[in-house]
């Protein structure tokens, strides 16, 4: 049994009881995602899903949190799933997949976080979401950010600064999608910096560069908010 005594300190035994049976969804276990995981799961949830379709890839190692020289190749979710076992007593399930009109929510889980990269997928699974009832937070841009501030919760009308952002919110336009969809983004201006491959075009100019600092940072950022949501009635 994982000594979760620090935790009890902060939240009580009855919260820590709470969380024990709760079962989250993790959609998108890269950069942002692996630590919404590990940090939900070394704070004592008791069933996770992690959903993921990539396998790992040289370029993950600079900010993925499970990702080593060693499980290169290995699908993302195995990997994170392993990593998970060793550190807590949460029980892990895992997904190999991409989220298309096909998909289902085939459990009923108590939160859903969304770090998917792909637009059609994240607009797939929040109305998924909405329609089941389920509680869903989105996590938005963090490329291109070298510090970790202004990390803001909000509904996505309200997002600025963010290209992922303004993409989403012109998807859910054309959709004519009305209801609010909840989401963590970085308020500052995405820089314009780095190496420039030859033979890009302008479009390409600015490759999306990702630091650790910015995705961890926002991962534990959602992690806090979820955690404190399903304990919410026991502290």
């Amino acid at each position: 049994m994982v000594d979760l005594s620090r935790m009890e300190y902060l939240v009580g035994h009855k919260a820590l009881e709470t969380v024990a049976n709760k079962r989250v969804l993790i959609c998108g276990v890269g950069g942002v995602g692996s630590f919404v995981a590990e940090a939900l799961c070394r704070s004592g949830l008791g069933y996770i899903t992690l959903l993921d379709f990539d396998k790992v890839e040289p370029s993950n190692l600079n900010r993925q949190l499970m990702t080593t020289k060693d499980n290169i190749g290995i699908d993302k979710v195995e990997v994170l799933k392993n990593r998970i076992e060793e550190i807590s007593d949460t029980k892990v399930d895992t997904i190999k997949t991409f989220i298309d009109g096909s998909f289902r929510l085939d459990k009923d889980y108590d939160y859903v976080v969304d770090c998917i990269d792909t637009l059609t997928a994240k607009f797939t699974l929040v109305k998924l979401c909405h329609e089941k009832g389920i509680p869903v937070l989105s996590s938005l841009g963090s490329a291109r950010r070298l510090k970790p501030k202004n990390i803001r919760l909000t509904t996505l009308d309200k997002t600025r600064n963010d290209p992922l952002a303004k993409a989403f919110r012109n998807l859910v336009k054309k959709e004519n999608y009305r209801e609010k969809i909840e989401v963590v983004f970085v308020d500052t201006p995405a820089v314009k910096t780095g190496v420039v491959k030859e033979g890009t075009t302008n479009k390409e100019k600015y490759p999306l560069g990702s630091a650790i600092f910015v995705v961890g940072s926002v991962g534990l950022y959602i992690a806090e908010i979820v955690y404190e949501r399903l304990i919410k009635e026991e502290k």
